[in-house]
């Protein structure tokens, strides 16, 4: 399966600086507002030390990592809903993201200019009223288109109905529809209608380059914020971030040593976000490539196979599994299976973060 991550935030708080460091892009970044005129677009290979590892014992052609879609669009300002800005326009490139990262200003600066008082807490009521609204535009539009056949009788409809009505509601009140239950039968109604409200959100304070714990009262409040809303957050000198990913790896290694930075934007934004989403990976090792996939947490072996490719879903006989770590004390697979340690494992094996997998599948 493929990840997808929408960069959010108010106009000139360090979106583009984040996408930068997240993705190495130089995307043009200015220190003024609706500097991002067309959305940053990018595809990254998701950082994992364990491919070399795999690699180091098993010949291949080519190692292929997981990756990541980032899209980066213009600053959402205040009133973007009644037409303010530009930012507004942009939100359909961000509609079938998987998460929103929002970056929010978390330091005194001025290469982040704006005409108040820094206010992390008000800037993401902000920020999240306009997607409240403009949700609320798309909830009102498809209530609408299924009103008609509701009253004809049509049960699906009706039910449609229902579930475009009450969030309507909650998003005129300004509610993230992610901090509300919903039934699996109506996750899958809204399903269609790509809310952003409804996606995953991990906070990104862009802090000062002294405040990389995120220790300071801007940064907490992001903290809170996070917390109160059952997301995640993590601080980030995007400044500092940019100037690491633009070093040769000699420098960096001691800048980042003199900084007490262990990792980088990239692999720190990503372990982020699968957790955020639930995420875990597995390999697939042979002659012509080792590779990284990508899957949710408590997936079941055929689901797995079938992110390569649906027949090996439809198709699922059996899985033979071990562990990286497996393949580091006994060096090659056939000292793996001579070990005993190759197991052999049906429809009902939950797969596990790091399993090297060899799937059987009729054709």
């Amino acid at each position: 399966m493929g990840v997808s991550c929408g960069i959010v935030g108010l106009p000139n708080v360090g979106k583009t600086t984040i996408f930068n460091a997240m993705t190495g892009a130089g995307a043009e970044r200015a220190n003024y507002a609706f500097s991002t005129v067309e959305p940053n677009l990018a595809e990254v290979d998701v950082p994992d030390e364990r491919l070399e590892v795999i690699h180091r014992y098993i010949e291949t052609q080519k190692v292929v990592p997981a990756k990541v879609k980032v899209v980066d669009i213009a600053g959402l300002a205040e009133g973007a809903s009644r037409g303010e800005g530009i930012g507004n326009k942009f939100l359909g490139h961000i509609k079938e993201t998987d998460a929103l990262i929002h970056v929010v200003q978390a330091v005194e600066s001025p290469s982040l200019t704006r005409e108040t008082p820094v206010d992390p807490a008000k800037d993401m009521d902000v920020l999240e009223l306009e997607l409240a609204m403009a949700d609320f535009e798309t909830a009102s539009r498809n209530a609408e288109r299924v009103a008609k056949k509701a009253r004809a009788g049509d049960k699906d409809a009706a039910v449609e109905l229902d579930v475009f009505t009450r969030a309507k509601a909650l998003l005129e009140e300004g509610t993230q529809l992610r901090t509300v239950e919903w039934t699996d039968a109506e996750r899958a109604a809204l399903r269609p209608l790509f809310l952003l409200t409804l996606k995953p959100v991990l906070y990104v304070a862009n802090v000062a380059d002294d405040d990389g714990r995120g220790e300071s009262d801007f940064a907490q409040a992001v903290a809170r914020h996070a917390e109160e809303t059952g997301a995640k957050w993590i601080p980030m000198c995007g400044d500092i971030e940019c100037e690491l990913a633009g070093m040769e790896e000699d420098d960096r290694r001691m800048f980042m040593e003199e900084l007490g930075v262990t990792n980088l934007a990239l692999p720190r934004l990503v372990a982020s976000t699968y957790s955020l989403l639930g995420l875990q990976t597995y390999f697939t090792a042979g002659e012509k490539e080792i590779k990284a996939w990508t899957i949710h947490r408590g997936d079941k072996a055929p689901r797995a196979a079938g992110v390569i490719h649906t027949d090996f879903e439809k198709g699922f006989i059996r899985a033979e599994v071990y562990s990286v770590d497996d393949l580091v004390e006994h060096e090659s697979e056939a000292a793996i299976k001579t070990a005993g340690k190759l197991r052999v494992e049906g429809k009902d094996y939950v797969m596990q973060e790091g399993d090297i997998v060899h799937f059987l599948f009729n054709k």
